[in-house]
């Protein structure tokens, strides 16, 4: 009975079905108990309306079962009104054996916990509205059973001392009960967000470090091949160019091996550091000026043109420097790419109570949402083959996470897409 539609806590593992199967148990020893009172107190207790509450109760939980059968998702209130029928048929139980003096008026303490635990918001506090008015009208409505009534319960002077004493008692316990466990199950379920959090980040650091180490290797391996054909065509271009004109096209095409040769190697460079070795890069002083320079050089003149920067004031303050380029050349180079032609890209950065957030914000072609949720992840790509790996946001994000900070990406189809690399400031040294 787990399927989709059963609405699981994060954090405790309790679904509907675990209530379900409460609900259950609680009929049983709802019938035990009335049949055991009945023989205990005979001609005091009228057992057959109890029954009929009892087997009411049984057949909404048959009409929950078959709700769980269903595909469709439930709602996030029907644990919260379930309960909140257990509280009324629990009163209505109550009234017909004996009300405020039988000593099975506890139970409305279960509801008010379990709310507390299996809801959030206010429902453990509303639960605890409806028991402590039922308890309530159970003081001055009920059917009377002489040998549950103490004290002066089932005299006909009003509303006794003992009587509210117990009604206010009853209500402090239920504020307690609803304040306290609504507190820790919230501190229990924000600790196990962010061990999940914390999980995530984990995996995605091993991840990091498993391409590290294999972009170290691939560097390696092809640094040998790469030397060989350098030197091949530096040789080249020296005997096409002592054979003088009829040699120049030779000499050109070595000089293009040789030129090209070089980009591969700050490539696997870069593949050997492809992080910006965040962790063990020292901070530098960097303004907004260098950091622009820094990111537009290697652009051609037609993608400078549509760059749009919007710097603060004030300097960013110590950055590991190489990182941080790195991370928005990323960034810039997908909105660049996103945006057709002459369409512009704002870069903006803004101070935030002690936090640097800088947007990239592109009106391009955007993304559907299922290529939004899968965006950061390592060699996750919707440009063609052969035009990209897929690393660029994910090293980003894992950057901006060894910072401290974060990576956001907002994308609507057709509207374009804005990225927000945040990291905290860093006091001058």
């Amino acid at each position: 009975m787990d399927n989709g539609s059963t609405m699981t806590h994060p954090g405790f593992g309790i679904s509907l079905t675990w209530l379900l199967r409460l609900r259950w148990v609680t009929a049983l020893g709802q019938t035990a108990a009335i049949l055991v009172a009945e023989r205990l107190l005979p001609g005091e207790l009228r057992a057959a309306p109890l029954l009929a509450l009892v087997a009411f109760g049984a057949l909404s939980n048959v009409a929950l079962m078959l709700r769980l059968w269903k595909p469709e998702p439930v709602r996030p209130a029907l644990p919260g009104l379930v309960l909140g029928l257990d509280v009324l048929l629990l009163t209505g139980l109550l009234y017909g054996s004996g009300g405020a003096a039988n000593p099975f008026t506890a139970i409305y303490l279960v509801h008010i916990t379990l709310a507390a635990v299996v809801m959030r918001g206010l429902w453990a506090w509303a639960l605890g509205a409806l028991s402590l008015s039922g308890f309530g009208v159970l003081f001055v409505w009920n059917v009377h059973v002489h040998s549950l009534a103490h004290m002066d319960h089932g005299g006909g002077g009003g509303v006794s001392l003992h009587l509210v004493g117990m009604w206010v008692a009853f209500a402090i316990t239920a504020a307690l009960i609803a304040a306290f466990v609504g507190l820790v199950t919230k501190a229990l379920r924000q600790r196990d967000e962010e061990l999940t959090a914390l999980r995530d980040l984990t995996a995605r650091q091993s991840r990091l470090a498993a391409l590290t180490t294999l972009a170290a290797g691939v560097a390696h391996e092809l640094g040998t091949p790469l030397g060989t054909i350098a030197v091949a065509a530096r040789e080249l271009q020296r005997t096409a160019e002592a054979l003088g004109g009829q040699g120049s096209d030779i000499a050109q095409d070595a000089a293009l091996i040789r030129g090209e040769v070089g980009r591969c190697r700050r490539i696997l460079d870069q593949m050997a550091d492809p992080s910006g070795t965040t962790l063990g890069e020292a901070f530098q002083a960097l303004a907004w000026s260098d950091l622009e320079a820094e990111l537009t050089e290697v652009l051609a003149p037609e993608d400078r043109s549509r760059l749009v920067f919007q710097w603060p004031s004030a300097g960013c303050g110590p950055m590991p420097r190489r990182g941080l380029v790195r991370a928005l050349r990323a960034v810039l180079s997908n909105a660049l790419e996103a945006t057709s032609r002459p369409g512009t890209v704002k870069v903006v950065a803004r101070e935030d109570a002690g936090t640097w957030r800088l947007e990239v914000e592109d009106h391009g072609t955007g993304m559907a949402p299922e290529v939004l949720a899968r965006v950061g992840e390592p060699f996750f790509s919707t440009k063609p083959t052969g035009s990209g790996m897929g690393l660029g946001l994910f090293l980003a994000r894992t950057f901006a996470e060894q910072l401290g900070g974060e990576l956001r990406v907002e994308s609507a189809l057709g509207q374009g897409t804005r990225v927000q690399l945040s990291w905290p400031q860093v006091a001058h040294g």
